[in-house]
C-alpha cells in the first residue's frame, strides 16, 4: 500500500496534501549546466534511440542482443555505409545462422527519395527502424512496423518525408530489372 493511501486503498487527502506542500517549500535545485545537452545526447545515440527493437533484430538477424547493439552504435559511423544510388546507401552485415544465403544488413533512403523496383527471388523480412515508406500498391510502414514480401514478388517504395528511412533487411535473393548487377 503506497504511504499516501488510506488502509482502504483510498487517498489519504491530509497526506497528499502534506507532500504537495513540502515539495512547494523546497528550494529548487539547478541542474547542472550541460546535463540538457548529455540528455539530448544520449537520446539521440542509436544504442538508446533504437534500444526498444533490440528483442526484434535480435530475431530478424538471427545474433546476440549484445552483438545488436554494437551494430547499432556502428550506423552513426559513415564508414559502414556504401552509396549504391544517389539517395540510399547499404551498410552489409553477416547475420546468424537463419541467414546463411541471405543478403542482410541495414538500408538507408533518403526522406521523400524512391526506392527502385526490384523482384524478390527469395523471402524478404524488413522491420522499419526510423522514418516510413510507402508501397507502390499504397501500403504505408512507419518506424516499428515490418514487411514481408515472397519469393517472386515485386515492388517499389518512396521513403515518406521528413526523416531518412532506416530500415534492416534479411532478402534471400533480389534483383534489380534495369540496373546494373552489384559486384
Amino acid at each position: 500500500m503506497p504511504l499516501w493511501a488510506a488502509e482502504d486503498d483510498t487517498p489519504d487527502i491530509a497526506v497528499a496534501e502534506a507532500f504537495t506542500a513540502l515539495s512547494l517549500a523546497l528550494r529548487p535545485v539547478p541542474a547542472p549546466a550541460d546535463m540538457r545537452a548529455r540528455l539530448l545526447a544520449a537520446a539521440a545515440a542509436p544504442e538508446a534511440r533504437f534500444s526498444p527493437f533490440v528483442a526484434r533484430l535480435s530475431r530478424l538477424l538471427d545474433l546476440a542482443q549484445e552483438r545488436v547493439r554494437q551494430l547499432l552504435v556502428s550506423l552513426a559511423r559513415p564508414d559502414v555505409w556504401e552509396r549504391v544510388l544517389p539517395d540510399v546507401e547499404l551498410f552489409h552485415l553477416e547475420g546468424g545462422p537463419a541467414t546463411v544465403g541471405a543478403d542482410v544488413g541495414f538500408v538507408r533512403v533518403a526522406a521523400g527519395a524512391h526506392f527502385p523496383h526490384h523482384n524478390h527471388l527469395g523471402d524478404e523480412h524488413v522491420l522499419v527502424l526510423q522514418g516510413g515508406f510507402v508501397e507502390d500498391d499504397g501500403t504505408v510502414v512507419r518506424a516499428g512496423g515490418s514487411s514481408y514480401r515472397a519469393p517472386g514478388s515485386s515492388h517499389s517504395l518512396t521513403a515518406l518525408p521528413g526523416q531518412d528511412l532506416l530500415y534492416a533487411v534479411v532478402v534471400f535473393g533480389v534483383e534489380f530489372p534495369g540496373l546494373p548487377p552489384r559486384p
